[in-house]
Order: structure tokens, then C-alpha cells, then sequence
């Protein structure tokens, strides 16, 4: 999304002072791959997405906020510090930069949740066999 948007594109929307992203962009915004991103909707462990007439949309607050949050829990300061004008200087060209990062930090947090998702399923699985046979 741009903010200087005349609005006649159908693909693109602009909202007072909110940022409107597709997935595409939301990915490309994190810096992950857009795979990635619908993986954390489906497992329900990434940004909280909006949707307009069926199609999924993420504010950039939202993913401001997503990401501080990923890098704040390893202890890595993004404002000012050396991590963040280092990535920032690799975004020189035209093609997505990929994040390590948050790469890392959104593939560990989708590991644990599918994990967590499948010890749950077990266990409903194990207490429905039981109830079943006794």
C-alpha cells in the first residue's frame, strides 16, 4: 500500500491514516516469505488479519506490532540499533528482502504451535479411544 494512492486501482485500499496490506505485501512488509505468513493465519500464531468481502487483509499496525513483539522476545532492540539499519541498507533493491530474523523467529513459532496443536489433538484422541473401549 502506498500512502499516496489515488485510489483506482480495485486491487489496492486506502484508509485515513491506516495502512491496508494484502498478504503479498503484509509478507513482503515482515519480510517473510508469503507461504510463510498463510501458514501463521492457518495455525492462528501470526498477525490478526481483517477481511473485506472474503479476502484477507492485515493493517500495518498490526504488523508493526507482530514484528516488535517477535523481535522483543529474543531481546533485540529494532529502533536505532545495529540490526535494523543493517537490514535496512540490504533493501536497497527492488527484489523482497527476506528478514533471517523474523524468518527464523515466525518458523519457530510456527514449529511450537504445530506442535502444541498436535499434543492437544493426541491427547482429545487418547481420551476418545478410552472413552470408547471402557
Amino acid at each position: 500500500m502506498r500512502p499516496h494512492n489515488d485510489n483506482t486501482s480495485p486491487d489496492v485500499l486506502h484508509f485515513p491514516r491506516r495502512n491496508i496490506f494484502s498478504p503479498q505485501e503484509a509478507s513482503h512488509y515482515l519480510g517473510i516469505a508469503p507461504l510463510r505468513l498463510r501458514i501463521m493465519k492457518w495455525l492462528r500464531c501470526g498477525p490478526k488479519p481483517i477481511s473485506i468481502n472474503r479476502e484477507t487483509f492485515y493493517t500495518e499496525a498490526e504488523l508493526r506490532n507482530f514484528r516488535l513483539g517477535l523481535i522483543h522476545a529474543v531481546g533485540v532492540e529494532e529502533n536505532g540499533g545495529p540490526y535494523r539499519e543493517r537490514y535496512m541498507a540490504g533493501l536497497q533493491g527492488e527484489k523482497p528482502a527476506m528478514d533471517p530474523l523474523v524468518t527464523l523467529l515466525s518458523a519457530n513459532l510456527i514449529r511450537r504451535r504445530a506442535i502444541g496443536l498436535s499434543l492437544w489433538g493426541l491427547l482429545a484422541l487418547g481420551i476418545g479411544i478410552d472413552l470408547i473401549l471402557f
